[in-house]
């Protein structure tokens, strides 16, 4: 079985092994091939051997051999789905031939024609498969119309031997076709399956190994900063206090980015449902943003909070998606505009919209907007750093809440970011990783 199987993977050219759905596909067609080729042969040698009918061997033997040696030109096709076609072609026009030469459409052959049918619906596009369906019916309707009004295409009865073993091929054909896509469907299934349970494990090391990481780095960033804490600054230079500044600058940067890492790899954790009073929520945001703000003369304006205006989710998962899309707003818009916090709520959902006037994205920003460590066209117009990780943590913390996150936009005229989140958090909560 084994060397069954080696000797038809060398059959499969490699340009057809890229998917597992493609080589599966590829090689239950090749295995339908065999088996059906093999009963042709099987066919026209039992009727030449028993009635010496020497044209059933050479139809059934000849189609036999055709479908056979049809697979060794398998590696001349660039498409499988034109490998396909061209031999349902050749089977179609040989089936039509057959049923003219056997004695029209009351011959034994035009079930035939619907196994080839269903080949080509299960192998190749709609639009070829229409084509071969309205084929095959204009050619049966017609031959059955000109039977009735009197052509004849010299019929004979078919001996009940010939009935019984055509109808027992066709039989075995429908059977070993049905076995092939079951276990296709089966190998499909179990290794969709084993990929799913590789990457989870794949994802599990990772997310480990970067809270490892992330939490070993934070040691040195937290003693730099209690280094520079030490220092008497009173006696330093204006160029001194300077170079102090920028390392306390880059250390906190540092920390930044590693809280980001581990929001980005560990996102599920900390997620406690809990009623949230948004317009206390934004206040407090917009209080801790108003200080950098100032420094490049951009006004936080908020509009639509009313008092009472309440949604069930978690506060810290909002918190970090609405503090992320604040600050890339601050980030990137341009001194003397204004960033809008613009709340709505109706019976079903809370939206919770952020607008800039910054440089606005790109069709190719868009591409990878919420990618990893995507740094996009637009560049921090107060010196600020970008780590790429924002628009992800986004993207992920606001699935989790079961939200969605939309954004317009136009280059050189700002973006508008929307969270949209439910007003009563409907299933379970995600297990902390």
């Amino acid at each position: 079985m084994k060397t069954f199987s080696s000797f038809i993977d060398t059959l499969i050219p490699d340009r057809f092994k890229v998917t597992f759905e493609v080589e599966t596909k590829v090689r239950g067609a090749i295995y339908v091939q065999l088996v059906f080729g093999s009963l042709l042969l099987a066919v026209g040698l039992f009727f030449w051997f028993k009635y010496h009918l020497w044209h059933e061997l050479l139809l059934n033997g000849l189609a036999g051999t055709v479908t056979i040696a049809f697979i060794f030109a398998l590696k001349r096709f660039d498409r499988f789905e034109n490998y396909i076609n061209l031999l349902l072609s050749i089977g179609y026009i040989d089936l039509a031939a057959f049923i003219i030469k056997t004695g029209g459409i009351y011959a034994d052959a035009p079930f035939w024609f619907a196994l080839l049918l269903a080949i080509n619906i299960f192998y190749t596009s709609t639009r070829q498969s229409i084509f071969w369906i309205i084929m095959v019916t204009l050619f049966l309707g017609s031959l059955f119309v000109l039977e009735v009004n009197g052509l004849d295409l010299g019929f004979q009865p078919a001996p009940y031997v010939k009935k019984a073993t055509t109808l027992l091929s066709f039989y075995v054909v429908l059977i070993t076709i049905a076995f092939s896509f079951s276990k296709i469907s089966k190998k499909k299934t179990s290794f969709h399956l084993e990929t799913i349970a590789k990457h989870k494990r794949l994802l599990k090391q990772r997310d480990d190994l970067m809270s490892i990481i992330a939490h070993d780095l934070k040691s040195p960033a937290r003693r730099i900063e209690g280094l520079l804490s030490v220092f008497d600054t009173q006696n330093l230079t204006k160029d001194q206090k300077d170079i102090l500044k920028r390392i306390k600058q880059t250390a906190l940067e540092g920390k930044e980015l590693i809280d980001d890492l581990l929001v980005a790899t560990s996102y599920q954790a900390n997620v406690k449902i809990e009623p949230v009073v948004l317009n206390q929520l934004v206040r407090e945001l917009r209080s801790g943003f108003l200080p950098l703000a100032s420094k490049k003369e951009i006004r936080i304006i908020t509009r639509g909070l009313r008092p009472k205006m309440t949604l069930e989710t978690s506060s810290y998962q909002l918190r970090r998606i609405l503090d992320n899309l604040l600050s890339n707003a601050i980030k990137f818009s341009p001194p003397g505009s204004r960033v809008e916090i613009i709340c709505t709520q109706n019976a079903q959902n809370t939206s919770i919209a952020i607008q800039d006037q910054g440089p606005g994205f790109t069709p190719a920003d868009e591409e990878k907007m919420f990618q990893m460590f995507q740094k996009l066209s637009a560049q921090p117009t107060g010196g600020e750093s970008s780590t790429g990780l924002g628009l992800s943590i986004i993207k992920n913390l606001t699935e989790l809440l079961h939200g969605q996150i939309k954004y317009v936009t136009q280059p050189g005229k700002g973006a508008t970011f929307t969270l949209v989140l439910p007003n009563t958090f409907v299933g379970q909560t995600p297990s902390a990783t």
